[in-house]
């Protein structure tokens, strides 16, 4: 069964700062979308991540190597550095889908960017992305990989557990207690958040959280003029407004209104809403 709701994990300062960003967007295999993008010499390769409950694989393709990282969820506003002089080519799963290596688990990678073994998906995986000739080509040769190395974990009552649980935290926008989760699982809470934990690498209520931050990152870079209003806050699941302003500024590392004259500073035609192209494979 698909999930019902779909929320698209989304890192804004990517998008809009680095050069000649490029991205598709995806539905199968867990993957939210693809992206590339190019460092060049000399040039900074700092960006700012902010946190989306979801996990990136991501190949950094240099003249002479590729390396390839693993990184999961910010738990706050945080750097996200890249070497210059590289073309990098990623892919953000979306939260609770992440195809991992057998050499890492979802903890590990919570708040980290672990570099892994280039052959970790398989051999001559780097090789065939450096030598395609576009995103889109990328995309199809890494899920080609991704497809040996996907578990059937559909049907194992953990993952029924974790979905049902995710998409009644989506559905809620964020705003479900731990006690509902459990009367409605009839799991105990302690149990609830080990399972939760264990494929997330995060506690639900640290994602409810980064569910209510994205919701309204979303529609205040969609629409700017959003930025300082209340209402727009309630309708992603804050209480109020001053709930909404102290994880803004831990997730965002600013405020709305600095990240409103930050967006005006932008090319509009970059903008999250507008530039993507949906993959079809």
């Amino acid at each position: 069964m698909e999930d019902k709701k779909i929320v698209t994990p989304v890192q804004p300062y990517l998008t809009l700062d680095a050069e000649d960003y490029q991205e598709l967007l995806n539905r199968r295999m867990g993957i939210s979308s693809f992206y590339e993008f190019n460092v060049k010499n000399g040039n900074s390769g700092n960006f700012r991540a902010v946190p989306d409950g979801s996990t990136d694989l991501v190949f950094g393709i240099g003249e002479k190597d590729v390396k390839v990282f693993v990184g999961g969820t910010v738990l706050k506003a945080k750097n996200w550095e890249f070497d210059d002089g590289r073309y990098y080519f990623g892919a953000r799963f979306l939260p609770g889908k992440c195809i991992l290596p057998k050499s890492l688990s979802i903890k590990e990678v919570v708040n980290a960017d672990v570099e892994i073994d280039r052959n970790e998906y398989g051999s001559g995986l780097t090789e065939s992305l450096a030598e395609a000739a576009d995103v889109k080509q990328r995309a199809q040769i890494l899920m080609q990989y991704l497809s040996s190395n996907q578990g059937n974990h559909s049907k194992d009552s953990a993952h029924v557990l974790e979905k049902y649980m995710r998409q009644r935290i989506y559905a809620t926008d964020g705003n479900i207690s731990i006690q509902m989760l459990s009367r409605e699982t009839g799991y105990s809470e302690c149990y609830i958040r080990r399972v939760f934990k264990e494929i997330h690498g995060i506690s639900p209520k640290e994602f409810e959280r980064f569910i209510r931050f994205q919701a309204f990152l979303g529609e205040i870079t969609k629409s700017p003029e959003q930025a300082g209003s209340e209402e727009t806050a309630l309708n992603c699941g804050y209480y109020d407004q001053s709930h909404m302003l102290k994880d803004f500024r831990a997730f965002a590392g600013t405020t709305p209104e600095k990240y409103k004259k930050y967006l005006a500073t932008k090319d509009r035609s970059k903008n999250l809403a507008a530039g993507k192209i949906e993959l079809r494979v």
